[in-house]
């Protein structure tokens, strides 16, 4: 799916993970705690297969992700988390016994897992990087800075971060002070 389609669906991106959140409430299951943090984060899904318990710190709500896309095998970056994400991920790790990955399963699985979950809440034609496109567009939307989501999501271009900016309506072509 193109950004500008997954533009045109961001209500259904935000209903999807509404539902995920009350589904996994009743039930933490993998393949919806996966598409959750996938949503909830923007991380590739190559990304969240590397997570570990002690890559999540409840304490100062945060997670330390690995970033495979900078080609270096030690970079890695800390983020915060809401505090929802805070909750699935502290009700899946208990109710499930994790101890160590929180998702021991291959790519292949993961992504079948993913497309699983996502078509149980509606989001039939949607890829798991469709949501790393819904959730650089919702932060977009919700802080205006091309900035931060550059840094947040570690895009190493400026020119698609741009293409998104114009998607949501983000004047980007005009200066921003008028002298």
């Amino acid at each position: 799916m193109k950004v500008h389609e997954v533009y045109l669906n961001i209500d259904a991106y935000r209903q999807a993970m509404e539902r995920l959140y009350k589904l996994i409430w009743q039930m933490p299951k993998r393949h919806w705690v996966l598409t959750y943090v996938l949503g909830a984060t923007g991380r590739r899904l190559s990304e969240v297969l590397l997570l570990t318990t002690r890559d999540v710190d409840f304490q100062n709500r945060t997670i330390t992700w690995r970033v495979l896309k900078k080609r270096r095998a030690d970079y890695y970056v800390t983020l915060p988390i809401s505090q929802r994400l805070e909750e699935v991920l502290r009700r899946y790790i208990v109710l499930n016994g994790v101890a160590d990955k929180l998702f021991p399963v291959s790519r292949r699985q993961a992504h079948y897992d993913v497309k699983k979950a996502l078509n149980e809440v509606g989001l039939y034609s949607w890829r798991p990087h469709d949501l790393r496109h819904a959730f650089i567009l919702e932060a977009l939307l919700n802080t205006r800075s091309i900035e931060l989501v550059r840094r947040w999501t570690q895009h190493s271009s400026y020119k698609l971060l741009l293409e998104y900016a114009r998607v949501v309506g983000m004047e980007v072509e005009k200066p921003v002070v008028p002298w």
